[in-house]
C-alpha cells in the first residue's frame, strides 16, 4: 500500500514593525504628487464662504380639532376620514356580546323575543355567516327597550358616539372638513389609503408670530447617488441621477438634474420637532455659520416649495398622524364600475359581497343550427332583451336637479310572460344606508377605463400605542370597463325540435 503526502507551502510576509499605528496612518511616499493632483482637479480653488453650524428657529404648532371619528393628535388620519358607523362592532363582538347579553338576561329572568328578526344575526361576512343567535349590536341599540343592563355586555363598553360616514357615494370618494385655529382644512375626493399633507386644501392663514424657540444642528442632505462633498470620497452608485435622460420637451428637468448633481453638496437640512395632528408654522429661522455670522432666512418664493399645503401660508405645513404600515384584511366587498357606450349605460358589477365571490356570468350558449320547418322558413325565437348576468346593475342617465347623473335602475327578466325584476344590489358600496334611496353617480367620477371599488377592514396603531380598527373603502383604476353585449328585440335561432 502506497501513502502519498501533499506538502502545502505558504509564503507569509513578516512585518518589520511591531507598531500598528504607523500602518494605519497610510503614509504617502510622495506628498507632492497628492498636492499636484489636488491642484489639477481644482480642489485648492476655494471660496470665501462658510458652512452652517447652528440653526435657531421659532415654531408654532396649532392642533387640528377632533372630528366624530377621532382626534387627529392621536388617531391616524386615515382612520378618522375612512371610518364607518359601527366599526367598533366587529363580527366577533356582535356574536360574542350577543351571547353574553342573552345569557345574562336569561339568568336575570328578562325574556328577549326570539321571533324578532331584527335582533338576530344577519349579513355577517365569511366565515362568521354560519353563526346564529342574537346580534350584540342590535341588543345594545335596543337595550333600554328590552330592559337590558349595560353591564351585561361586558367591561368594554361601545363608544358613546359613532363616527360619521364621510364616504360620498356619488363621487366614490371621501370628503371631510377639519379646523385648526382659524384655518379650515378640506379633504376632497380622497380615494382611500395614505392621507398626508398633500391631501388637504386650506383656507386661511395660521398664526405666524411667537412660538417655541429651539436650537438645532444642521447636516448635509443625503440620498443615494448624491455626490459627496470631498474629492477623495467614493460616492454611492445605487442611484445615478445623471443616468436618467431628461425629457427634451421639459427644459426644467435638465436644470433640476444639473442642480442635484453639481450643487447637492451645498444642501443642508435641520430637524424640526413637530407634533402629529398639528399645523406646524416656522415663525423665524436664523442660521449661524462657521464664521459666527448670523443669517435670517426668508420664506420661500411664491409658487415654489417642495412640501406645501394648498392655500396655507408658505411657512406652514400640515402634519398628520398617518397610519404606518397598517394591516389590511381580506376584501369584503368588490365592485367594478364602467360606462358601456354601446348600451348607453353604466354598469356596476358586484364581484364580491360580504367575503363571498358572486357567481360569474354564464357562458354564452353555443351557436344553434338553424332549422327549417315544413314551409321552408327558418326557425327563430324572439327575445325582448339579452338576459342580464347576476350581480350586474345598470345605471341610466337622467337629469337630477338640473344635473346629469347616472341613476341606479333595475334590470328585469323578460323571458317569461310577466317581467320579473332582478335582485337589488347587496354590497354597501352600491346601497346608500339607512334610508336606501336610489343610488346616483356623478358621470365625472367614472373614468373611461372604469374603476374598482374595494371595502376591507384595516388595523393600525395610534400615537399612544392603542389599536385602531376601521373599515376602508378604496377606489382603483381598471384597464377596461365591464361590458357585455346587450341587445333589444333580438331573434335567436330556434333549437331543433323546439
Amino acid at each position: 500500500m502506497a501513502i502519498i503526502y501533499d506538502l502545502v507551502r505558504r509564503i507569509t510576509a513578516t512585518p518589520r514593525l511591531d507598531d500598528l499605528a504607523r500602518g494605519f496612518a497610510a503614509e504617502v511616499a510622495d506628498p507632492a504628487w497628492l498636492l499636484g493632483r489636488q491642484w489639477q482637479l481644482g480642489e485648492h480653488q476655494g471660496e470665501d464662504a462658510s458652512s452652517p453650524v447652528r440653526v435657531h428657529y421659532a415654531c408654532r404648532q396649532t392642533p387640528i380639532e377632533p372630528l366624530s371619528g377621532g382626534d387627529p393628535v392621536t388617531t391616524p388620519a386615515e382612520a378618522i376620514v375612512e371610518s364607518e358607523p359601527f366599526d367598533w362592532w366587529t363580527p366577533g363582538r356582535r356574536v360574542g356580546l350577543g351571547r353574553l347579553a342573552a345569557d345574562a338576561a336569561g339568568q336575570a329572568g328578562v325574556a328577549i323575543p326570539a321571533d324578532d328578526r331584527d335582533l338576530l344575526l344577519a349579513g355577517l361576512p365569511v366565515p362568521y355567516d354560519t353563526f346564529t343567535g342574537f346580534d350584540g349590536r342590535a341588543l345594545w341599540a335596543r337595550r333600554e327597550e328590552l330592559g337590558l343592563d349595560p353591564s351585561w355586555f361586558g367591561p368594554a363598553a361601545p363608544p358613546e358616539r359613532e363616527p360619521e360616514d364621510l364616504w360620498d357615494p356619488t363621487e366614490f370618494g371621501y370628503s371631510a372638513d377639519f379646523t385648526a385655529g382659524g384655518v379650515d382644512l378640506a379633504v376632497r375626493r380622497h380615494d382611500g389609503g395614505d392621507l398626508d399633507w398633500y391631501s388637504a386644501d386650506a383656507s386661511g392663514t395660521a398664526a405666524a408670530k411667537g412660538g417655541e424657540k429651539r436650537q438645532v444642528y444642521p447636516g448635509r442632505v443625503r440620498y443615494p447617488g448624491a455626490p459627496l462633498p470631498r474629492w477623495w470620497q467614493i460616492e454611492d452608485s445605487a442611484v445615478d441621477i445623471g443616468g436618467y435622460p431628461p425629457d427634451r420637451s421639459h427644459f426644467a428637468t435638465l436644470l433640476l438634474i444639473d442642480l442635484i448633481v453639481n450643487q447637492s453638496d451645498d444642501w443642508f437640512d435641520f430637524p424640526v420637532d413637530a407634533l402629529a395632528g398639528h399645523i406646524v408654522t416656522l415663525t423665524s429661522v436664523t442660521v449661524v455659520d462657521s464664521f459666527g455670522d448670523k443669517w435670517k432666512l426668508a420664506p420661500p418664493a411664491d409658487g415654489w416649495s417642495l412640501y406645501a399645503t394648498e392655500g396655507l401660508g408658505r411657512e406652514s405645513l400640515v402634519v398628520w398622524a398617518a397610519a404606518a404600515t397598517p394591516l389590511s384584511g381580506p376584501v369584503l366587498d368588490e365592485v367594478t364600475v364602467g360606462v358601456d357606450e354601446d348600451a348607453n349605460l353604466a354598469w356596476a358589477v358586484e364581484r364580491r359581497v360580504t367575503g363571498r365571490d358572486v357567481g360569474s356570468p354564464p357562458d354564452p350558449p353555443p351557436p344553434v343550427p338553424e332549422t327549417v320547418d315544413a314551409s321552408g322558413r327558418l326557425g327563430h325565437t324572439y327575445e325582448a332583451a339579452t338576459r342580464t348576468p347576476p350581480g350586474w346593475h345598470p345605471y341610466v342617465i337622467k337629469p337630477v336637479d338640473g344635473r346629469r347623473r347616472f341613476v341606479q335602475a333595475r334590470a328585469a327578466d323578460l323571458t317569461g310572460p310577466v317581467p320579473v325584476l332582478m335582485p337589488e344590489p347587496v354590497s354597501d358600496l352600491l346601497v346608500v344606508a339607512p334610508t336606501h334611496p336610489v343610488h346616483q353617480v356623478e358621470p365625472a367620477a367614472i373614468p373611461v377605463d372604469g374603476l374598482r371599488l374595494e371595502r376591507r377592514a384595516m388595523l393600525a396603531r395610534a400615537t399612544d400605542g392603542s389599536p385602531v380598527l376601521w373599515t376602508q373603502r378604496r377606489r382603483a383604476p381598471l384597464l377596461t370597463p365591464p361590458a357585455f353585449r346587450l341587445h333589444f328585440d333580438a331573434l335567436t335561432p330556434q333549437p331543433p325540435g323546439a
